[in-house]
């Protein structure tokens, strides 16, 4: 023994036996991004009782609001896949952008529109804003929902910064980006119930906002833009437009009588028609 062996217990390198069992299939997703959305949110936003705030440390409890800001990206990418399998012009926007090429090695060809956005972080307004324009030429709507809610979005992300990069101590560029006094002591992330669920509003407010505004905008593509392309197929429109209208529709929010003018697929396209004078 040395002085070296004077501060600590001193380690021994320690491998992983099996990397294979920290990983299993997904299980079967639901139907659309909005509603993978709802299943990854509902376990952190509704099955936790409050009484488990009590029970476990901050760093347990912070890691539910990292997994919503999680959920919320994966929105992003499942939605912007679905919108590259579907939209010509979005391809042709995306085919200006670089990839990775792990990401088109190791997925299955059905995982390949999705998996283009692996290596995009979507923990921000401002990636949100430029990803959207650069892959499928959409400029979120200055004056709607979704564009109201990026700045609150924005500051969940600054508090997600905290936890998942300082073990829960916000940096000083992130309490001066949250508009926190200054203080002589550490700022701490401190998880509550109360605040998880002000969380979970504003990412689930946001997300159906950017589903309304994508999907209304997909279905201005297929009724004025996508026709105007050499590869429109008027054989195929009516099958086109089922992709988009099943791609944002949200079995859970019609079952539940949540949309507004829940309409079936037939109704649809007469409403679509009628609008666009097709």
């Amino acid at each position: 023994m040395t002085w070296k062996n004077s501060v600590s217990r001193a380690g021994s390198a320690v491998v992983i036996a099996d990397v294979n069992a920290y990983v299993s299939s997904a299980a079967g997703a639901a139907s659309s991004p909005m509603d993978r959305y709802y299943a990854a949110t509902e376990g952190i936003l509704v099955k936790v009782d409050p009484a488990y705030f009590l029970a476990y440390p901050n760093e347990v409890l912070a890691l539910l609001y990292v997994g919503l800001i999680s959920a919320t990206e994966n929105y992003f990418r499942d939605t912007l896949g679905f919108i590259l399998r579907v939209c010509p012009i979005a391809r042709t926007k995306a085919a200006e952008e670089k990839v990775q090429l792990g990401s088109f090695l190791w997925g299955g060809a059905d995982l390949h529109s999705r998996t283009a956005f692996d290596f995009i972080a979507f923990s921000s307004a401002k990636n949100v804003s430029e990803t959207l324009a650069k892959f499928v030429g959409h400029q979120i709507k200055k004056n709607g929902v979704w564009s109201a809610m990026l700045p609150e979005y924005d500051r969940l992300c600054e508090i997600r910064h905290g936890i998942v990069h300082s073990g829960l101590v916000l940096s000083g560029k992130n309490a001066l980006r949250l508009g926190l006094v200054r203080s002589k002591k550490s700022m701490v992330v401190a998880p509550s119930y109360a605040t998880l669920q002000e969380a979970g509003d504003i990412c689930t407010t946001l997300v159906q906002a950017a589903n309304n505004e994508l999907f209304e905008a997909m279905v201005g593509r297929w009724a004025v833009d996508w026709r105007k392309l050499p590869s429109w197929d008027t054989k195929k429109a009516r099958a086109m437009l089922k992709d988009v209208f099943l791609g944002f529709r949200s079995d859970r929010d019609t079952n539940r009588g949540a949309v507004s003018n829940a309409l079936d697929f037939d109704s649809f396209v007469k409403e679509v028609k009628v609008d666009f004078n097709l």
